[in-house]
C-alpha cells in the first residue's frame, strides 16, 4: 500500500506499507506517528484511526506541525 505522508508545507513523501488492509491506527504505528500528531485522509475524506484502509484507497497522512 502506498501512503503519502505530508506536513502540509511541501514536505511530501511516498511510503510503501507492507499491508493490503490495515486500520488507521496500525498505519500510524508503522509510520511511528501518534494519533495525536496526524490526520488520516482516505479518498479525500478525513477518517478516524479505526477506519479500515486498503490497497484500493488513496491514503494520505497529514503530520501536524507542532512546537513552541
Amino acid at each position: 500500500m502506498m501512503v503519502k505522508v505530508t506536513d502540509g508545507m511541501g514536505n511530501d513523501e511516498e511510503v510503501e506499507i507492507d499491508a493490503a488492509k490495515i486500520t488507521g491506527k496500525e498505519l500510524l504505528k508503522k509510520l511511528d506517528i501518534t494519533v495525536f500528531e496526524a490526520i488520516i485522509e482516505k479518498n479525500n475524506q478525513i477518517v478516524s484511526e479505526s477506519e479500515i484502509l486498503t490497497n484500493a484507497d488513496r491514503v494520505k497522512v497529514l503530520n501536524m506541525i507542532h512546537g513552541g
